[in-house]
């Protein structure tokens, strides 16, 4: 009900995560089953399906929820890599936990990732590492200040930016740096709380999750707008932003708008 299909090669690959199958890729001219996965470990989450890159080869990354609560036991969600090709489960990294996970990964080069999420969920960082014909998971970083609810952070020039404000924190736009040091965040002032971002020519542009759109330098040195113009009359933002040759798509549950970005 969330999650968006992912197209890879001849296949539409779609995260049905059901007791019976957790990822299921379709032949996209035909519908047919090519292959599927048995059950994600955990419980459902909301992410969608994204192909990242290990070792110069294609990797499947999915995250699952954390199941359990109300008396019932505990049961571990996970980040897991599997072949595209096949849907064979290639690694798995248990370390970060997330009751609801909605952003999948973000790329920091060099095998490593970033995972983030809200519910108290914060992020970290992994490696994935080649040894022969297998792979191991390294843990390298985790941060309870930075997690981002709904949109994956953005890496620009070795700092990691997202919006922090979820349902139990108000941290607003964060920076911060791959050694886990918050370079700034802007609280409630002004408030970011669950808005799209997007970097798109060395510049951020970032809902604020309500009614403006904001035109924003990322720098760890200080938080640094450049525009900024109120286009909506809502207080519920959250969908990606899409831009496509300086026209940019923002809506929010009642509307939706095309801007030029100038």
């Amino acid at each position: 009900i969330s999650q968006n299909p992912l197209v890879y090669q001849n296949m539409v690959i779609v995260a049905s995560q059901t007791g019976n199958a957790g990822l299921v890729a379709y032949d996209k001219q035909t519908g047919e089953v090519v292959w599927k996965t048995g059950k994600l470990p955990g419980e459902t989450g909301y992410t969608s399906p994204a192909i990242v890159k290990v070792s110069g080869e294609d990797h499947l990354v999915m995250a699952s929820a954390t199941g359990g609560g109300r008396g019932a036991p505990s049961s571990p969600g996970s980040v897991s890599g599997h072949d595209p090709k096949t849907g064979a489960l290639l690694w798995s990294y248990e370390g970060w936990q997330c009751k609801i996970p909605i952003p999948n990964v973000t790329e920091l080069g060099d095998n490593r990732f970033f995972i983030t999420g809200g519910y108290q969920a914060g992020g970290a960082i992994f490696a994935v590492e080649k040894k022969g014909g297998s792979y191991a998971v390294r843990e390298t970083l985790k941060s309870e200040k930075f997690g981002t609810h709904i949109h994956p952070a953005i890496l620009y020039e070795g700092h990691l930016y997202g919006h922090c404000s979820n349902n139990e924190e108000q941290d607003g736009f964060v920076c911060m740096d791959l050694d886990g040091n918050i370079k700034w965040e802007t609280g409630r002032k002004p408030s970011f709380d669950k808005g799209g971002f997007i970097l798109a020519d060395g510049m951020l542009i970032s809902s604020d999750g309500e009614k403006t759109l904001y035109l924003i330098e990322p720098t760890p040195a200080e938080f640094k707008v450049l525009a900024e113009a109120e286009l909506l009359d809502t207080k519920q933002s959250w969908a990606p932003l899409a831009l496509s040759d300086g026209k940019l798509l923002i809506r929010d549950q009642e509307q939706m708008k095309c801007v030029q970005v100038k």
